[in-house]
């Protein structure tokens, strides 16, 4: 979401003003009256400058990318609308403490922001806030369900019909009735926050805060269901395809109601902060249905017939939590600082009932509950003189005290038999710790040193199956580094930075995770069904050397450079799974200051980076199951993955002030460009680059590309008026093989076509607009 804080601190005011008073009775008294500069900014302190600007902005296509956020997805002008107001005795000068503002932003878009605040300085402060912003997904999105974006019931025309999704070409080719039917929705989902906030000085020590957000959302999220099998298709002797794949819009009716009420007490060596804080989620369905209408074998069922499925949405859930931070300083050199925090996270809703994939649950819900803490400390010296010292410490734990059993159903790949699984209530513990000193040699070289130790938890409490829920029982991370500052010259400073992690964890290979697939009420597999020898990225034992150095070089009062760079490496000690992994970045950015009224700058990036990967098959067959990891079977078949993502950016912008000031010109022009590269070798296979095969090579390139073209210019009528005209012309150019599967003629055998296409646009936008100032 975004933030913008447009209030101005009377404290800051009155300093300003006080500064700018001194240096003037400072001057000389001939000085004084020749400055009108000065007495003007000291004016325009004591009271500020409002604005208002109306005016048309608009595009020359539609675009769901484009206008992602910004609400400008539609072809067509909008109303340009930002406000800025201020005002109170309090800018006047004198004794008054009361101000008040309005504000707002973007108001003829649904990326509208409105605000008001008013105040009395020292007393008492009361600020009402409104944002909304749509999120603009997709436009290209086809279905042939029917049901509105929203809502969460969708079924097929009555004469759509039904088609087998066991042989080929299957989906691939369907009738001009049900290529008909197919129709584009704009898929977009809208956010409306509206927010009051309140605060009351009780003394001049002792102040109370409290805030309220209502967000409200609708509209729609894509996702993926997949249909039961083994159901009978009436009159037939066939069931209904096993995991048909349907796309859909997930309706997102939600609303969230956070509250935040703290005591805050400063004295004069220590500050002491108490607070709740509450959030309450709520969902207006709890389920979303679709029909379904792919068979296992061709069939005429009578017209109209199809399959019901239904996912549960996202369930109702409060979190309450306490927090109390605080800090105190012992002298002016030593500082503590700390707080702790508990909360209470619930989920009660009742399952949903009279689903066919439901066999039986041993309770009618989940009484989901999680009790999180957390605690940190830091402790700061500064009583040796160039020598800074610390000491912090986290704590962060999550609880789950969900219950966990065993739960019957039905997969999705069979109803015929009955599957096991039980709930997982995962739960970890992190605490982190960090020594660090900062010494300065002298005015022109400093170097700090730091020690980091992250150590993590993780378990169910009393899970169902009677063994260890996960893999990663618990992992310890240390890592020591390094970083010199040296000023060479006034105009030049470089910066070297090092350090070093090694991650190491203990694991239970004979876990028996949620993960697997469980076709028994004694289920035996074990280490997630993986292979011997694998360990999943995130917490595989990992050695990471990582390495930064940047210049900044003001070479005259008009030129001004900057590099930096960075490069990591990571070696994981993992016989399967990913082996090494690196990334590499440099950034450049430079300045040239032509005159008061002109300037450019420019900027240039590289990012790259790399892992490789291994896996590999056994002799066992795909599924690798056993009582124990001691019986897995080894793979015998090893092949390699490779994942290359790159990405350049580099772009020019200007600035140029024309007659006097009262033209200023700016110009931005900027082109990026992102690629990743998947590849992978089958060295056992010599056919693995058949055409028949394709197991091996590299995949297509996934590719994004962006150039942008910003011209804006604004011209003084007076004082008083502006006119400001501005120009964007940005073209995406994106390339994703992964949207080939959506597309009509290309999909799976048991996939309903969706046409969703990557994203492209060139578009140009128009804006002009008045601003009027005043005082």
């Amino acid at each position: 979401m975004r933030t913008r804080d447009q209030d101005l601190r009377i404290s800051v005011l009155s300093l300003a003003v006080r500064g700018a008073l001194a240096a003037m009775f400072a001057l000389p008294l001939a000085a004084q009256a020749a400055d009108p500069a000065l007495e003007e900014e000291v004016a325009t302190i004591r009271k500020p400058t409002n604005f208002v600007e109306a005016g048309v902005e608009g595009v020359s296509r539609d675009s769901a990318k484009f206008g992602e956020y910004n609400g400008l997805n539609e072809k067509g002008a909008v109303f340009i609308g930002n406000i800025g107001v201020r005002g109170g005795d309090a800018y006047q000068g004198g004794d008054g403490t009361v101000r008040w503002g309005i504000n707002g932003s973007d108001l003829g878009t649904t990326s509208r922001e409105l605000g008001a605040t008013v105040e009395n300085q020292g007393r008492w402060n009361l600020k009402f806030g409104y944002e909304e912003l749509r999120h603009h997904i997709t436009d290209s999105y086809q279905t042939p369900q029917q049901g509105s974006m929203g809502g969460n019931t969708f079924t097929l025309p009555a004469d759509f019909g039904v088609f087998n999704a066991a042989a080929a070409p299957s989906a691939r080719i369907l009738t001009a009735t049900q290529l008909n039917a197919f129709h584009t929705e704009e898929v977009s989902s809208t956010r409306k926050n509206t927010s009051l906030a309140a605060g009351l000085h009780l003394t001049q020590q002792l102040s109370l805060k409290f805030d309220f957000n209502n967000l409200v959302q609708d509209g729609a999220k894509l996702i993926g269901a997949g249909a039961l099998g083994g159901v009978t298709v009436p009159t037939t002797a066939t069931t209904w395809r096993a995991e048909a794949v349907a796309i859909l819009m997930n309706p997102t009716d939600y609303e969230t109601n956070t509250f935040n009420l703290g005591l805050n007490w400063i004295g004069d060596r220590g500050h002491l902060s108490g607070s709740y804080h509450a959030s309450i989620f709520k969902d207006t369905y709890d389920s979303l249905s679709y029909q379904n209408p792919m068979m296992s074998a061709a069939a005429a069922p009578p017209a109209g017939t199809y399959q019901t499925n239904t996912l549960s949405t996202a369930p109702d859930n409060q979190l309450h939590q306490l927090n109390l931070t605080g800090g105190y300083a012992f002298s002016p050199e030593t500082q503590l600082a700390g707080g702790i925090s508990y909360g209470r996270n619930t989920q009660n809703n009742g399952f949903l009932t009279g689903m066919p994939e439901i066999v039986l649950t041993p309770q009618s819900s989940l009484d989901g509950k999680v009790i999180t803490t957390h605690a940190d400390l830091k402790l700061t010296n500064r009583s040796i003189r160039n020598l800074s010292l610390s000491a912090g410490f986290k704590y962060n734990e999550r609880d789950n005290r969900s219950q966990s059993n065993v739960y019957q159903y039905y997969a999705l790949n069979n109803r015929t038999t009955v599957d096991y699984a039980a709930n997982a209530p995962y739960s970890n513990k992190k605490s982190e710790l960090e020594l660090a000193g900062d010494y300065r040699f002298n005015r022109q070289q400093s170097l700090r040193l730091a020690y980091n130790h992250d150590e993590i938890d993780r378990w169910c409490n009393s899970y169902a199956l009677v063994a260890n829920c996960l893999v990663p029982t618990s992992n310890t991370e240390d890592t020591v580094g390094a970083r010199y500052r040296l000023k060479a010259s006034d105009g030049l400073s470089l910066s070297l930075g090092y350090s070093l992690g090694k991650r190491k964890g203990t694991y239970d290979h004979n876990a028996v995770t949620p993960l697997a697939g469980l076709d028994s009420a004694n289920p035996d597999d074990v280490n997630s069904q993986n292979y011997p020898g694998y360990f999943a990225m995130p917490y595989a034992k990992r050695d990471r050397d990582l390495l930064k150095a940047g210049i900044n070089w003001q070479a005259s009062d008009r030129v001004d450079l900057g590099i930096e760079g960075r490069y990591a490496k990571d070696k994981y000690d993992a016989t399967l799974g990913v082996q090494n992994g690196e990334s590499t970045g440099v950034n450049m950015d430079a300045t040239f200051t032509i005159s008061e009224d002109a300037s450019v700058s420019a900027y240039l990036s590289w990012s790259h980076g790399k892992k490789d990967m291994r896996i590999g098959a056994s002799g066992a067959g795909a599924v690798n199951a056993a009582p124990s990891y001691d019986l897995l079977v080894a793979p015998t078949n090893i092949w390699t993955n490779q994942l290359i993502e790159e990405g350049q950016a580099i772009g020019v912008n200007g600035r140029l002030a024309l007659l006097g000031g009262r033209l200023e010109l700016k110009g931005d022009l900027s082109y990026s460009k992102d690629t990743s590269t998947y590849s992978t070798q089958v060295p056992y296979l010599a056919t693995c680059s058949a055409v028949g095969t394709l197991s091996c090579g590299t995949l297509p390139d996934i590719r994004s590309e962006v150039a942008t073209l910003r011209l804006s210019g604004t011209y003084a009528l007076d004082k008083a008026s502006k006119l400001a005209l501005g120009y964007i012309h940005q073209r995406l150019r994106s390339d994703d093989y992964f949207y080939n599967w959506y597309q009509y003629g290309y999909t799976g055998l048991r996939g309903m076509p969706t046409n969703q296409v990557a994203p492209n646009y060139e578009v140009h936008l128009l804006a002009a607009s008045y601003i009027y100032s005043f005082k």
